[in-house]
């Protein structure tokens, strides 16, 4: 059950009100107390004065024995006075009363008040009189003669008479004290809310300080405490403080989370009990990882791959950095070199590992392409040394070989030697256009397409007639192509050579140009064998035949067709291939159209 709290107005504006409404009380019982004291005591004053002004006369009355006169003198001034005016004997008998035929009243020498005076010379009481049979103050004098008592004057007024003067009292005193209650309870309000104001004031600040606002202050009246503007003071220097750290947290936070994001390297932090902690975008897009917000996951419920869940295991249970390859399964394979380091709180203690992975496939496969790049080179290379070498030896050892052979062998050097020279240049032209590719040191110019094209045909025509193939330009227009002119020509040589080669006799080339879209398309066709699909993607790779043995018979190096790659790399365009089996194939350099003028 959930307690509902008062505010602190409703704790203070009842206690103060309680406390402004007992002290006043308070006050008021005790004014009460002391009219009613002093209005008795004055009573009783001006009871003692009556009586001792009627004293002389009463005295010369009862010396003289006129108990008749003493009775009239009693009822005169007794109605005068408003007083009740009683004269009693030493004996307690009464000889004069203005209220009471003194024969019918009782012996007064018991009563309180005549006992007091007979021993202390005043007597004061105040109650019920069984004469008159009301509430009364009576007060007695003795009467002296010569040192001795001669009777005893007794003045007494009724208690109603008192009490309707003191209820007077009574009622005005409490009318105010209602309207002292009235003021004392607005007084009450507002010096409470004088007091919760300034906090409330905070408490506004404080929750738009909670709500992210810190450019708020607190603004106090100068009437309010000094507590109170010291405290509103050190709440806007907190708030000052505050918005300053979180600026400068917000601006590392900012600054982690851009590298953190830029990082090409996948990162993901686990916890000790297996979950995701954080995870870069690099690792979402290497990781193949489809759902967005994997924090707080279970790495194992997250990404369903157990290679990468048994690098995590294994690296929760190392107490030092570690490093190590993996290969996972998504689309394709992929190769990971991930590098794990505990994690650690802020106490030092281990709470979970951290794994830094980069994708290195493509390294993998470049490494690959450099060992089989290495071993065709050495092979390529190795078969015209062999064979330069071989028969060098052979007419070296042999001196006297007859005429025929040795022109024979000879031609066979020659030949190979021209087939490694071939190889040199090719290596070294493809080598220098990647080199010039990466540092941006190729050079284009605005010149027309034709001039590269009717400058390959041209080279390549003798070749081309020896086999009875024609090649035919078709070109709809003259495009000026910012490009490098030589380059285009090498690239289109290499194709029209391949073509040459592997075309029947008595066919024809077609070299077709044309603007299409935001590119330029240059396609060369022959009317060859084709080419199988199986062979069509590694086509372009670096000393890779379709037929090695025909190919090495026409003097081919498997690098023309690669060169060729690397010069549309190099424009920022692509060559392409389509083949049908005893149909021929189709070779499309396809250049960007926006480098055209």
């Amino acid at each position: 059950m959930k307690i509902r709290r008062k505010t602190l107005f409703w704790k203070l504006y009842p206690s103060f009100l309680n406390i402004s409404f007992i002290s006043l009380l308070a006050i008021v019982m005790i004014a009460l107390w002391s009219f009613k004291s002093f209005y008795y005591q004055e009573r009783a004053a001006d009871l003692e004065i009556r009586a001792k002004i009627l004293m002389p006369e009463f005295a010369r009355l009862i010396k003289a024995q006129k108990h008749q006169e003493i009775q009239q003198r009693s009822q005169v001034l007794g109605d005068v006075s408003s007083t009740r005016i009683t004269i009693i004997l030493p004996s307690g008998n009464v000889v004069g009363d203005n209220k009471k035929a003194p024969k019918t009243m009782d012996n007064h020498k018991s009563r309180p008040e005549i006992e007091q005076a007979t021993f202390k010379g005043k007597g004061l009481s105040i109650r019920y009189g069984q004469t008159l049979s009301i509430d009364s103050m009576y007060f007695a004098m003795p009467i002296f003669e010569q040192n001795k008592i001669i009777g005893i004057i007794r003045t007494s007024t009724p208690l109603g008479t008192l009490q309707n003067a003191l209820w007077s009292i009574y009622y005005k005193v409490s009318l105010g004290f209602f309207i002292l209650i009235i003021i004392t309870a607005f007084a009450s309000w507002w010096m409470s809310k004088a007091l919760v104001r300034p906090l409330e004031v905070i408490k506004v600040q404080a929750q738009k300080l909670a709500q992210g606002d810190f450019s708020s202050r607190v603004q106090l009246n100068s009437s309010d405490s000094l507590e109170s503007e010291q405290l509103g003071q050190a709440f806007n220097e907190i708030a000052i403080q505050l918005n300053q750290r979180i600026e400068i947290i917000l601006n590392q936070r900012n600054e982690q989370e851009a590298v953190f994001s830029s990082m090409v390297e996948g990162v993901i932090a686990v916890d000790s009990c297996e979950k995701v902690l954080r995870l870069n975008q690099a690792a979402y897009n290497i990781l193949k990882i489809t759902e967005e917000n994997i924090e707080g996951i279970k790495f194992q419920e997250a990404i369903e791959n157990i290679e990468l869940h048994n690098l995590i295991l294994f690296a929760l249970q190392q107490d030092s950095p570690t490093k190590q390859e993996i290969v996972i399964h998504n689309d394709i394979e992929q190769v990971l070199l991930a590098q794990s380091a505990p994690l650690l709180d802020m106490h030092k203690n281990k709470c979970g590992t951290l794994v830094v992975f980069n994708d290195i496939t493509k390294l993998k496969e470049f490494e690959l392409q450099r060992k089989e790049f290495v071993a065709n080179v050495s092979h390529e290379l190795r078969t015209p040394l062999t064979a330069i070498q071989g028969l060098s030896e052979t007419l070296m050892e042999f001196p006297d070989l007859v005429q025929e052979k040795r022109a024979n062998f000879i031609g066979v050097i020659h030949t190979h030697s021209i087939r490694l020279e071939s190889i040199i240049e090719n290596l070294l032209t493809l080598s220098k256009i990647e080199k010039e590719t990466e540092i941006d040191e190729i050079e284009f110019a605005n010149e027309s397409i034709d001039l590269a094209l009717s400058n390959a045909i041209f080279l390549c025509k003798d070749k081309a007639l020896k086999r009875s193939i024609g090649i035919r330009l078709n070109s709809a227009e003259d495009i000026t192509f910012k490009h490098n002119s030589s380059l285009i020509e090498q690239a289109i040589i290499n194709l029209l050579n391949n073509a040459i080669k592997y075309s029947d006799g008595h066919s024809e080339i077609k070299i077709t140009v044309i603007k299409q879209e935001n590119n330029i398309n240059i396609s060369i066709a022959d009317q060859g064998n084709g080419i199988p699909k199986e062979h069509l993607s590694r086509l372009f790779e670096r000393f890779y035949r379709v037929d090695k043995a025909r190919s090495r018979k026409l003097g081919g190096t498997g690098l023309g067709l690669s060169i060729v790659k690397h010069i549309a790399l190099a424009h920022n365009g692509t060559i392409s291939v389509e083949s049908e089996i005893n149909k021929g194939s189709v070779f499309t350099l396809t250049l960007p159209f926006e480098k055209c003028v």
